[in-house]
């Protein structure tokens, strides 16, 4: 393989801005906004509150300037897991909401019982009735909260209600992602005071009027990883461009290198080589700064091509190796162990018809695809959809015979 790819701008980083606009009323601006499907569900839900939303060029406007309080409908907020994030920008601006139940890929169990407990500590009354989540407060107030896990939604939808309150919230316990910097840095351009950003505890001096900003998002390191990943799989000299802090990608890089890739970062780019020879090894997921746990089934797939026994160890999600199922079909060695997941390498798997059943899964396939021999086919690539702009047109831009049929 050989060529280069331009990285999209990062889904798990536009969708809690996309949510946090709702603070404001008037007009926000998000530049390097991918064309994915969860994006457009997002405007989707907004446009429910009479929010007007425009996507164009990688350019998204939204203006609050009506927007006014509804129900938002479960047949939108079962169709991805964001949808949740509304109840912080909701509770802030109205003291109510009520939505269905937030969906997404079915990679674990997923609760949000961390999101329901920080909001009862900032005086909101929670019920779930036949799947719909009704909340309503008296007045938000801010309190010191300490999440029992560092979930990242939970962390930015209580970050984005403290944003959006004249108090004082103090979140102790959590998620230090990127995502979660980024939004830090955003709610504090809308006139947020955030001390703490990118430890373990924030405190948020929010403001009920806070400005309408524009802002530029940053690529996504979970597509940037996807192709590193492959790259490092084949023979292949590879370029990837827009990507102008490689600190967010840190724990991924040193993951290909010790798969035998060299990599080497230039302006805003960073060039891969590899000879497609990959080294075999124990991995495990974490939460960040570790190996993400969204690029799991990835690294599973590159494994398949590895000398030897390697071993990944899931910490994060107790359902993420599904993907064994379908590379069993591309005549993978592979064995799940609770949670672990044994792959012994092979010099050649076979192409297959496989089946994506969430986002990164699907990813995965695409990769193990490029890597058969002979034609795979992969079907229900809407959950492809969800995160990648255009994987077939980044992956055939690099040689690979790929198209959508």
């Amino acid at each position: 393989m050989k060529g280069t790819v331009s990285i999209q701008g990062s889904k798990n980083t536009v969708l809690p801005i996309i949510a946090a606009t709702l603070l404001a009323n008037g007009v926000s601006v998000i530049y390097n906004c991918p064309h994915i499907e969860d994006v457009k569900v997002m405007c989707k839900l907004l446009e429910c509150l009479n929010v007007k939303t425009t996507l164009t060029n990688h350019v998204l406007t939204i203006d609050t300037s009506n927007a006014r309080y509804a129900c938002l409908p479960e047949e939108l907020t079962c169709k991805l897991r964001s949808s949740v994030l509304l109840l912080g920008s909701m509770l802030a601006k109205w003291e109510k909401a009520r939505l269905g139940m937030p969906g997404g890929c079915a990679i674990g169990m997923r609760p949000i019982d961390i999101h329901i407990d920080g909001f009862k500590a900032m005086n909101v009354n929670v019920d779930c009735d036949e799947g719909v989540l009704c909340c309503a407060s008296s007045g938000l107030s801010g309190c010191d909260y300490t999440l029992r896990y560092p979930s990242v939604g939970a962390t930015e939808n209580l970050l984005i209600a403290a944003s959006g309150i004249e108090s004082v919230t103090v979140l102790r316990g959590v998620a230090k992602e990127p995502e979660v910097i980024e939004l830090c840095k955003y709610l504090t351009s809308m006139g947020a005071c955030i001390e703490g950003i990118g430890t373990d505890v924030l405190i948020i001096k929010g403001c009920a009027l806070l400005k309408s900003v524009t802002y530029t998002n940053v690529y996504d390191r979970i597509v940037a990883g996807t192709y590193l990943l492959l790259a490092t799989a084949m023979n292949s000299e590879v370029r990837l461009t827009g990507i102008n802090d490689i600190s967010y990608l840190k724990n991924v890089i040193l993951v290909c290198i010790k798969l035998g890739a060299c990599i080497i970062k230039i302006n805003d780019s960073i060039r891969i080589a590899s000879d497609g020879f990959v080294k075999a090894g124990d991995f495990s997921t974490g939460i960040y700064p570790d190996f993400p746990t969204d690029l799991q089934p990835v690294l599973a797939a590159v494994l398949m091509r590895a000398s030897g026994e390697s071993v990944i160890t899931e910490t994060v999600f107790e359902n993420r190796f599904s993907i064994a199922k379908e590379l069993s079909k591309l005549d993978a060695d592979i064995t799940v162990d609770k949670n672990k997941m044994i792959i012994n390498g092979k010099k050649e798997i076979q192409g297959h018809t496989v089946k994506a059943t969430d986002l990164r899964q699907g990813a995965a396939l695409v990769v193990a695809g490029v890597m058969a021999r002979g034609y795979t086919t992969i079907t229900d690539i809407s959950f492809i959809e969800r995160g990648y702009e255009d994987i077939v047109g980044d992956v055939a831009s690099l040689g690979v015979d790929i198209a959508y049929v």
